[in-house]
C-alpha cells in the first residue's frame, strides 16, 4: 500500500472535519442549516479552506453518494458478491446495498439528506461521473444487457437508469417519512424487478 505524503494526510484530515461537520448539522439541525458558513463554523475551518476542497455544497454532499458509498461497497466486497449474477440481479443487489448503507449511516442523517434542495441526488447532474458511482453502475449493467441483445429495441439506457434512480429515491424517501418502519431492501424487491422485466425482451419458450 502506497504511503500518503504529509500534505495528503492533512488534506484528508481537513476533509474529514468538514464531512463530520456536515453530518452533525444534518442530524441535529436539518438541511436548512447546512450552509457553507455553518459547516465552516462547526468544522473550525475558513470559507477559503472549504472552497479549496469543494466547489459547492452539493459537491460536498455528493461525497456521501460517491466516495463514502464506494468505500462501503469495498468493505463489504460488493463486486465479488455479485460476480456472475444476471444484470438485473446486480442492479437490485446494488440498490439493496445502498439501503443497507443508509441503515448504517442512520435515519436521522438521511431524513434531512433526502431534500429537494439537495442536487447531489439528481441523476441528471451526476450520470457521467467516474469511476462507477451510485448512479452510473446501473447504467453500465444496462449497457451490458443492451450489448447482449436482452433489452427491448426502444429502451433508452439513460431513461431506464433515471427510472431506477426514481424508484430507489422514492423508497428511501418513504422509509424516512415512515420513521424506518419497513425494510427498504424488501420493498425494492417488490418494485424494481417488475420494471426491469418490463424493459427486457420476452424470453423465447423452447419446445
Amino acid at each position: 500500500m502506497q504511503l500518503k505524503t504529509p500534505k495528503q494526510v492533512k488534506t484528508q484530515e481537513t476533509k474529514e472535519k468538514i464531512y463530520k461537520a456536515a453530518d452533525n448539522i444534518l442530524k441535529k439541525k436539518g438541511f436548512a442549516y447546512l450552509t457553507v458558513s455553518n459547516i465552516c463554523k462547526v468544522a473550525g475551518v475558513s470559507n477559503g479552506t472549504f472552497f479549496y476542497h469543494f466547489k459547492t455544497k452539493d459537491d460536498l454532499l455528493s461525497y456521501y453518494i460517491f466516495d463514502k458509498f464506494a468505500e462501503y461497497r469495498l468493505n463489504k466486497h460488493f463486486d465479488e458478491s455479485v460476480e456472475g449474477l444476471s444484470f438485473d440481479r446486480r442492479i437490485v443487489c446494488y440498490y439493496r446495498a445502498w439501503t443497507e448503507y443508509m441503515n448504517e449511516i442512520g435515519i436521522d442523517f438521511f431524513t434531512n439528506f433526502y431534500n429537494t434542495s439537495n442536487h447531489s441526488l439528481d441523476v441528471r447532474l451526476f450520470n457521467g461521473r467516474t469511476p462507477i458511482t451510485m448512479w452510473n453502475f446501473p447504467g453500465s449493467c444496462l449497457a451490458e444487457a443492451e450489448n447482449e441483445g436482452l433489452l427491448k429495441e426502444n429502451v433508452s439506457i439513460t431513461h431506464a437508469a433515471e427510472v431506477l434512480a426514481t424508484i430507489v429515491k422514492g423508497v428511501a424517501f418513504d422509509w424516512c417519512l415512515s420513521g424506518g418502519v419497513f425494510n427498504m431492501g424488501d420493498r425494492l424487491e417488490e418494485i424494481m424487478p417488475p420494471y426491469l422485466e418490463s424493459i427486457c425482451k420476452p424470453v423465447e419458450k423452447t419446445e
